[in-house]
């Protein structure tokens, strides 16, 4: 026979049926076979409940189906009452709806004993006063086209971070774009002493700056600005840290495998420190050497005047081998409070 579940049962026996059914159609009946007793309550529309012998329940609708539990509770508010109604599954557990499917509630709350999913066909869109999303271990964020984020504020803390764009996919080859618009101030900060930050390429470096720049080296003050003094300042200081390379704390160094040149006031003379010299060299300290070892040393000075004042210490110029040329087109005066000494092979005076 047929049961009201609508699945086949050839194993009930006629003797033990009970059926009561009403003249509309309702149905009340009783399967007492043994090993298949059975109990359904059914509706003439075709809705109705059936209880199998190993204890399932079928509950079959033929339209829509409401439950309502707990109306006269006096816990129909989250913080009131202690009424509840409760629905357990000892095993699994499926929703299937054709429709829309949707919970309205004062709170929700999931908990999960392993893993959860949620699985959506096109959109899912979370809309809430406050999100707050925790990872004990760890949380993953992919988007296999793009990853669209629009706030007014973002704040970050992280103990470590690793950011890796332009990384080669299965049909691209490496190579990708980073691009950081701000408008405002941008700041990059460590502010531990001994830390550092690096900035490294493979490639080319560009720098561009479209006014001032300042760049301090053995001072961190919260207001670099303060200590500009030109449209560009570089300063060294003697601060010695825990990972220095220096013997001498404040130093400079430069080296390159090819010449270097210096081109000064290309549209004015002088400068915010000095008013007048195009080039303005003063060494307080120590002595001032040139050397020169294979080539020559020219310097020309078309309009002008050429001055060098050593205040306290030696100036030495040695040229190791090749010429040095000077010339003066005007007048050159030379001052020597002790003793001028030239030594040469030939000297030729006109």
């Amino acid at each position: 026979m047929t049961a009201g579940s609508k699945v086949q049962d050839s194993k009930q026996e006629y003797q033990y049926s009970q059926p009561f059914v009403t003249p509309s159609g309702h149905e009340f009946s009783f399967y007492d076979t043994p090993e298949n007793e059975r109990l359904i309550i059914k509706h003439t529309s075709g809705s109705h409940i059936e209880f199998k012998a190993d204890g399932s329940i079928f509950i079959k609708a033929a339209k829509d189906l409401h439950t309502h539990s707990s109306v006269n509770s006096s816990g129909s508010e989250v913080t009131k009452g202690a009424d509840n109604t409760t629905q357990r599954s000892d095993t699994d557990y499926t929703w299937e709806v054709g429709g829309r499917l949707r919970i309205k509630c004062s709170e929700l709350d999931f908990e999960i004993g392993s893993t959860g999913r949620i699985i959506a066909g096109t959109d899912l869109v979370t809309s809430a006063n406050n999100v707050i999303t925790k990872g004990t271990e760890s949380i993953s964020l992919e988007g296999t086209k793009s990853i669209y984020m629009d706030t007014k504020e973002l704040r970050e803390r992280v103990v470590a971070r690793q950011s890796e764009q332009g990384t080669a996919t299965s049909q691209q080859t490496p190579g990708g774009v980073n691009v950081m618009k701000v408008h405002g101030n941008a700041i990059i900060q460590n502010d531990d002493p001994n830390g550092g930050i690096t900035i490294a390429s493979a490639g080319y470096l560009n720098l561009v700056c479209g006014k001032e720049r300042i760049d301090l080296i053995g001072r961190y003050i919260p207001t670099p600005s303060a200590e500009g003094l030109a449209t560009f300042t570089q300063k060294v200081y003697a601060n010695k840290g825990l990972l220095d390379r220096s013997l001498i704390p404040g130093d400079y160094y430069f080296q390159s495998d090819a010449g270097a040149t210096k081109v000064y006031s290309m549209l004015l003379p002088g400068s915010t420190v000095n008013k007048t010299d195009g080039l303005h060299e003063r060494v307080v300290l120590g002595n001032e050497t040139h050397t020169i070892t294979v080539g020559n040393d020219t310097r020309t000075v078309l309009l002008g005047n050429q001055t060098e004042t050593v205040s306290v210490g030696n100036q030495t110029l040695l040229v190791g081998a090749g010429n040095r040329t000077r010339l003066v087109g005007l007048n050159e005066t030379v001052t020597i409070a002790g003793i001028q000494k030239v030594t040469a092979a030939k000297i030729y005076l006109n």
